[in-house]
């Protein structure tokens, strides 16, 4: 006998206080000065009676998997399951709060604590956001679709020889828009779920404001026309960019909310043709006229839940060649000089925060070069409700790689979620390395080429995009 689907959802304002700072590096690395537009963290909660599953999308950019463990442990706690069945979705919106696992060793005492006070708040609202959405769960049912849109392109552009980050208009991207609505018995949406791949920086860097980005207008176009709470889920986006490009002004709003809208609009029509409390009939006549059909809707009865569960593992990453140690003593050194030298000369701010971030990586380098084959552990996890597949990957994922996985899945309701519990730094497919390999002296543009930003030695293995794709379609079967 099929047990019953039940749900619930419920939302927390996660705005952070006016001064802390964002988790930029080059870019989009000042403090908040204002909020363009609240940022959020919606819970929606699965249950059948056996177990209890939760998916939390937030309007943030980079949390570690360390924090994210424990962020997720905290839900977890409250709402009496593992943690695996905890997804958190970071939308990887760049006019996010830091928290204080990324470029701690940039931050001077007063911006560490704002970013030590945010954690702890951002912990506190997504307890209350989960716990409230399991104390609404009622009995539910869910359906899904698939929209397409083009806000996104391709970004990893080629000029007179040297990649920049840019735009390829011309290049495919995943232009698939995922749809689940989720429904009280009457039809009426508790929540609707939407996940798309590209990167939320159409507010730019010169703006120094809090901000949603595109997915909250994007959000606000479906709950204004349907009612309930819409999340937005990133897919794949770690080569994708908005059509619109990286925000130039000091107020992006327009264009933000443009995007937002366009996105939004075929949400709105993908899950307008999602019904879950009717279904087609059978054909027939219009009362005794006998040459017009007409189709009526026939009430579903019950809200079966077949399958609700999740896995979670991680995979053993390796890195490509390292250096001697010798030779990483020697950048260790250069660094710890340039540090030194912009902190003399009173350097940009920018500037200075690149190499505070350069010369703690080359520390790491010196003890990977020693330990001579580290590894780093990247978190996947499957969460399925029905025939709904989430797939979550702790790492910005590149489309191709999201696509592989949902076309070896033997689900097609497959989403594929990058930036999922934390992030460990880009997953770039073998065919994204340069021409001869990562070099480690190397200058480069395209932020996945830069593991510094991660504190990564160096580069992944170019196989690890591809033993990652195989890893998700194994948990799925397992799942």
């Amino acid at each position: 006998m099929s047990k019953t689907l039940y749900a619930g959802a419920a939302r927390r304002v996660i705005n952070p206080r006016l001064g802390t700072g964002k988790p930029g590096l080059r870019l989009f690395g000042d403090p908040i000065q204002s909020i363009e537009s609240d940022l959020t963290a919606t819970a929606v909660v699965f249950a059948n009676g056996d177990a209890k599953v939760v998916v939390i999308a937030t309007d943030l950019c980079i949390i570690s998997t360390t924090e994210a463990l424990e962020l997720r442990g905290a839900v977890a706690k409250a709402l009496g399951i593992p943690t695996s069945h905890v997804l958190l979705n970071l939308s990887h919106n760049h006019s996010a709060p830091a928290l204080p696992g990324f470029m701690w060793m940039t931050d001077l005492p007063d911006e560490a604590a704002f970013k030590e006070r945010y954690r702890r708040d951002l912990e506190q609202w997504l307890v209350e956001a989960a716990v409230e959405a399991a104390l609404r769960v009622q009995p539910a049912r869910m359906g899904t679709g698939w929209g397409e849109s083009r806000i996104g392109v391709y970004r990893r552009e080629s000029r007179d020889g040297v990649d920049i980050l840019g735009e390829v208009v011309d290049h495919p991207i995943d232009t698939s828009v995922g749809v689940v609505r989720v429904d009280d018995l009457d039809g009426s949406p508790i929540a609707i779920l939407f996940r798309y791949s590209a990167h939320p920086v159409t507010i730019g860097p010169r703006s120094v404001v809090g901000s949603a980005d595109y997915p909250g207008p994007a959000r606000d176009v479906v709950e204004r026309s349907l009612g309930g709470l819409s999340l937005f889920l990133q897919g794949c986006g770690g080569n994708v960019n908005p059509a619109a490009g990286i925000g130039y002004e000091v107020d992006c709003s327009d264009t933000k909310d443009r995007v937002g809208i366009e996105l939004g609009a075929e949400v709105l029509k993908v899950a307008a043709g999602i019904r879950t409390n009717r279904r087609a009939g059978e054909r027939t006549t219009f009362g005794t006229v006998p040459n017009i059909l007409v189709t009526p809707w026939e009430y579903v009865n019950g809200s079966p839940c077949d399958h609700l569960g999740a896995l979670e593992d991680s995979l053993a990453l390796e890195f490509g060649e390292l250096p001697s140690v010798e030779q990483a003593e020697e950048v260790h050194a250069h660094w710890q000089r340039a540090l030194a030298e912009r902190i003399a000369r009173e350097a940009e701010t920018w500037e200075i925060r690149v190499a505070k971030k350069y010369e703690n990586w080359s520390g790491i380098l010196v003890e990977a070069a020693r330990d001579g084959h580290p590894t780093c552990d990247l978190t996947v996890q499957a969460l399925r409700v029905n025939d709904l597949v989430l797939v979550g990957i702790a790492a910005e994922v590149f489309f191709e790689t999201g696509l592989e996985i949902r076309g070896g899945s033997e689900l097609p309701d497959t989403f594929v979620l990058g930036y999922t519990n934390g992030a460990v730094g880009y997953l770039p497919r073998a065919d994204d390395y340069p021409e001869g390999g990562w070099r480690l002296d190397g200058s480069y543009a395209l932020p996945d080429l830069i593991p510094q930003a991660w504190e990564l030695p160096v580069a992944f293995r170019p196989d690890s995009a591809a033993r990652t794709t195989e890893f998700a379609l194994e948990l799925i079967r397992r799942l």
